[in-house]
């Protein structure tokens, strides 16, 4: 029918490599996010006495990634992890208990050549009450993605808020019910202006759609082929056009940063 546009289907994977360079088989090493250009990567180590945030660069697609680097100024005395870059670098959101305020944080740079700025609390993504952990930023900036837990959730659950543009404040999250179940779904990641979302349940990443970026998500399936059914699989991150699914995977022993090739439809 003409004007009829069809649901997006499942994305299918290659079998998943380990990121060479980038993981310390000693340490957990997850929450990979990247920027648009996907040059840059920021993710979660425990290489030191806790969980901090460490980057790489690489020159080019095909060059190799530098030796990782904790980055300096987002460090605290407390774990920092899930971080979530924006696309062009110079944004990030994280989750920090530093200075006794437990929750999502956030950082600006000038430049990707300039360090982070000192972060700073987003109470609106901190309703009182909750906890709030992976925080999950969309590409245009006006839609978050998080795993909430408080009184009336069964562990982690899926929650969303938006905003009408980056310059606003976040709305109320509301739970995203259809896709919320018994015991944790976390690591959400939005795409697709809002239409397919990737994330954990239990020890699996799954993936689900929707015809419309405000509707319901009317189809759920897990990445079976991504999935290592003896390990935990986390983390997911799809670079922007879709072709790479960056993730963390406890398949190794440890917990390792992964990628995964799209096959052609």
């Amino acid at each position: 029918m003409i004007g009829v546009v069809a649901p997006p289907a499942r994305p299918q994977f290659a079998a998943p490599e380990t990121v060479a360079g980038l993981n310390d088989g000693a340490a957990r090493d997850e929450d990979p996010t990247l920027t648009g250009d996907l040059l840059e990567i920021h993710f979660m180590s425990r290489r030191g006495e806790s969980g901090d945030i460490w980057m790489s660069r690489r020159a080019d697609l095909g060059s190799p990634w530098e030796a990782p680097t904790v980055v300096e100024e987002l460090q605290s005395d407390t774990n920092e992890d899930t971080p979530s870059i924006s696309d062009d670098g110079l944004r990030m959101w994280f989750f920090s208990g530093r200075e006794q305020r437990t929750g999502i944080w956030r950082s600006e740079r000038a430049s990707r050549d300039a360090p982070w700025g000192a972060p700073s609390y987003v109470d609106a993504l901190n309703p009182e009450g909750v906890e709030v952990l992976s925080p999950h930023v969309d590409l245009p900036e006006l839609r978050v993605v998080v795993g909430l837990k408080g009184p009336e959730t069964d562990g982690w659950d899926l929650a969303i808020a938006s905003r009408e543009s980056p310059e606003d404040d976040w709305g109320a999250f509301v739970p995203i019910a259809e896709l919320n179940g018994p015991g944790d779904q976390l690591s959400p990641f939005l795409f697709d202006d809002g239409r397919q979302i990737l994330f954990r349940s239990g020890d699996d990443l799954f993936w689900a759609r929707r015809r419309g970026a405000d509707g319901a998500f009317d189809e759920v399936a897990p990445l079976d082929e991504v999935n290592d059914p003896d390990a935990r699989e986390l983390d997911p991150h799809l670079s922007p056009d879709g072709s790479i699914l960056f993730f963390a995977s406890q398949r190794s022993g440890g917990t390792d940063i992964f990628e995964a090739r799209r096959n052609a439809p």
